[in-house]
């Protein structure tokens, strides 16, 4: 468990941050947290319950995060998106 509060509290650090989040990153943290939690559930028997559950938390905090950061860059590209179309508009009368 102590290996999965460190990786969520790299996570946390990483999608605290509200400007770009390096995916690469990400990604390999939540692969290592995915192949942790499968460990960690392959051996129910020595769970906490409420460590078990304060990582049940975290999982739900880190999702939002992550969703935050997902609707911030899909805003991002839709605006850049339509300035791309006015510039080919403007460019087209010009």
């Amino acid at each position: 468990m102590q290996r999965l509060n460190q990786l969520d509290d790299q996570l946390e650090a990483m999608l605290a941050v509200e400007g770009e989040v390096d995916s690469e990153q990400l990604q390999q943290l939540l692969a290592q947290r995915e192949q942790l939690l499968q460990q960690l559930m392959a051996r129910p028997e020595s769970l906490d319950k409420a460590e078990w559950q304060a990582a049940v938390d975290r999982t739900s905090y880190l999702l939002a995060r992550i969703r935050h950061h997902r609707d911030m860059s899909a805003s991002q590209l839709q605006r850049l998106q339509h300035g791309q179309r006015s510039m080919q508009v403007y460019n087209k009368f010009r």
